[in-house]
C-alpha cells in the first residue's frame, strides 16, 4: 500500500525543525531529494523479521533545515543551492565551512545561473537575441537598448562614490559613462569596427585613473586615437575586444571544471570578500593601521586585484540578498578566464591578506 504521510523519521525531522520556527513540508523534503540537494533517508533493518527503518542523518537534517531558511514561493531550487553554496543561513558567516552539498546539486545550479540566473548585462543581450533572431541595425539598437538600460540602473543603484572609495574601472557612474559602456558592449558583440576607433579612444580614457585629470583624458584620448586609426588604415582591427563566451561554452568549461576547484574558488572569493569587507568599514582608523597597509598592498598590486577585491566585498554585506548571484558570477567569471590572469590575482590576494601561518587552508 502506497504510503499517504511522511515516513517517521520525516515526520520527526517536520517537527523538530517546526519547534525552531522552520517549516517544512513533506512535498518539500520530496522535491528537495529528487534534485539531489538533500540524501535521501538511510534506511536500517531491525532484525530479527522486525523489518527497517529510515533514518535523516546529520548531514541531511542540516540541509533540510538551510534550504527551508532560504525557500520561497517562486524561487528556484537551484537559487536555493546557490544561497546555500554561498553562505550557511543557519550562521551568516562565511567563515563558516560550506554545507556538504552534493556535486549534482552544485553543477546543476550553475548551469541554471548561467542560462537563467545571471543578470549581467551580457547575458540578457544574449538571451534577448536568441529571443527575438533579429538582424543588421535592429541587433545593434537591441544590444544598445539592453545595455544602456542596464547600465543606467546600475548607475542609479550604485550612485557616484566618495573620493575615499573608489569603485573599480568600467563602473557606470554618469550619463557620459553610460554611453561609452553602452558603446563597448556593443563592440563586444558585433566587433570593434562597430563602434569606430574615436569612440574606442574615448572608452579607453574614460577606463583610466580615477586620480587623472581631464586634460590628462583628452590627451591620451587622442593618442590612442592616433593609434587605432593607424592600425584600421593598415587593413588590421583598430582593437581586439574581448567577447563574452557564449551560455553552451560557459557550460560545456564548468563541465569539464573538477568539483574541487569550484569549492577553493567559492572559499577564496568568500575570504576576499570578507576581509575586504572588514578593510572598508575600518580603513583610516587607528587601531587598523597595520591591518589597512595589508590590504591596501595587496589589491594595489594590479587592476584586477583591486577589481577583485571590489567586487567580492559586497558579498559579505550582502548575504541575504544578493551575494549568492555575485558569489556565482565570480566563479563563472574565474572560470572562463583562458589566460589564469583573475585566478592568479585571486591566490595572490589571498597571500596577501591572509597570515602565513592560514594561507595553507586556501592555496595548496
Amino acid at each position: 500500500m502506497a504510503r499517504t504521510g511522511p515516513s517517521a523519521a520525516d515526520a520527526a525531522l517536520i517537527e523538530k525543525l517546526s519547534k525552531k520556527g522552520v517549516k517544512v513540508s513533506t512535498a518539500q523534503l520530496e522535491r528537495w531529494r529528487s534534485a539531489g540537494v538533500v540524501p535521501r533517508n538511510r534506511r536500517t533493518h531491525l532484525g530479527r523479521g522486525n523489518g527497517s527503518e529510515s533514518i535523516v542523518d546529520d548531514v541531511g537534517a542540516d540541509l533540510v533545515e538551510a534550504m527551508a531558511m532560504v525557500n520561497r514561493k517562486g524561487r528556484s531550487v537551484h537559487e536555493a543551492v546557490l544561497r546555500l553554496f554561498t553562505v550557511d543561513p543557519r550562521s551568516q558567516d562565511l567563515y563558516e565551512r560550506r554545507l556538504p552539498i552534493s556535486e549534482k546539486a552544485i553543477r546543476s545550479a550553475l548551469d541554471w545561473f548561467v542560462i537563467h540566473g545571471d543578470q549581467s548585462v551580457h547575458r540578457r543581450i544574449e538571451r534577448a537575441l536568441k529571443r527575438t533572431e533579429t538582424q543588421g541595425d535592429a541587433t545593434a539598437d537591441l544590444i544598445a537598448r539592453i545595455a544602456s538600460r542596464h547600465y543606467r540602473n546600475t548607475a542609479l543603484l550604485n550612485p557616484p562614490p566618495t573620493a575615499e572609495n573608489r569603485p573599480p574601472i568600467w563602473t557606470a557612474k554618469d550619463e557620459q559613462s553610460i554611453q561609452l559602456l553602452t558603446a563597448l558592449t556593443l563592440g563586444n558583440f558585433l566587433g570593434a569596427e562597430e563602434i569606430g576607433t574615436q569612440k574606442l579612444a574615448e572608452i579607453l580614457a574614460d577606463g583610466g585613473p580615477s586620480t587623472a585629470t581631464n586634460e590628462d583624458r583628452k590627451e591620451f584620448e587622442e593618442k590612442v586615437a592616433k593609434i587605432l586609426a593607424a592600425r584600421e588604415l593598415a587593413g588590421g582591427e583598430p582593437l581586439q575586444l574581448s567577447g563574452v563566451p557564449s551560455m553552451d561554452e560557459t557550460i560545456r568549461r564548468l563541465k569539464q571544471t573538477d568539483l574541487e576547484r569550484i569549492l577553493k574558488l567559492r572559499d577564496k572569493i568568500a575570504l576576499v570578500a570578507q576581509v575586504g569587507y572588514i578593510y572598508l568599514k575600518v580603513r583610516g582608523a587607528a587601531d587598523f593601521q597595520e591591518f589597512s597597509r595589508r590590504i591596501l598592498d595587496a589589491s594595489t598590486e594590479t587592476i584586477e586585484a583591486n577589481m577583485l577585491l571590489y567586487a567580492a566585498a559586497p558579498i559579505a554585506a550582502t548575504l541575504t540578498s544578493s551575494a549568492w548571484h555575485t558569489m556565482s558570477g565570480l566563479i563563472v567569471m574565474i572560470i572562463m578566464d583562458d589566460d589564469a590572469a583573475y585566478s592568479d590575482t585571486l591566490d595572490d590576494l589571498v597571500r596577501g591578506v591572509v597570515p602565513e601561518r592560514l594561507t595553507h587552508r586556501f592555496i595548496e
